[in-house]
């Protein structure tokens, strides 16, 4: 049962930071068409109106891609606490914090070591 837990919590931590690549890298790219539409217009020394609902449309696109990205987050977080309600425990620290020096990463059934490898809990 436990090896079904750590392969299925492998499986959704691999698709949650594929997810969360995928989306930065859409984010990425709309910013850069977004930064490539007004530097356009004044190089072709057009009007300010000139392509303006264009602007305002990928402007929009990257506000609800940030949106994605929260829910992306959120999901993540809600997701470690998911990690200790089905007995994985909390053996790994996200969030970019640091774990004490002291800290250990075993627990009391001994395999704090196995999951603390899985990247669940890995930083955003």
């Amino acid at each position: 049962m436990l090896n079904e837990r750590l392969s299925a919590a492998r499986k959704i931590a691999s698709g949650l930071h594929q997810a969360e690549d995928a989306i930065d890298e859409t984010m990425i790219r709309i910013a850069h068409l977004a930064a490539a539409l007004p530097a356009a217009r004044r190089d072709t020394n057009m009007s300010a109106i000139v392509g303006q609902e264009a602007v305002a449309k990928v402007a929009n696109a990257l506000a609800a891609a940030g949106e994605v990205r929260q829910l992306l987050t959120d999901a993540h977080i809600a997701l470690t606490a998911t990690q200790k309600q089905v007995g994985l425990g909390a053996r790994m620290f996200g969030a970019g914090v640091k774990p004490p020096a002291s800290a250990s990463l075993v627990d009391d059934d001994g395999l704090g070591a196995e999951v603390a490898r899985l990247p669940l809990a890995r930083a955003s």
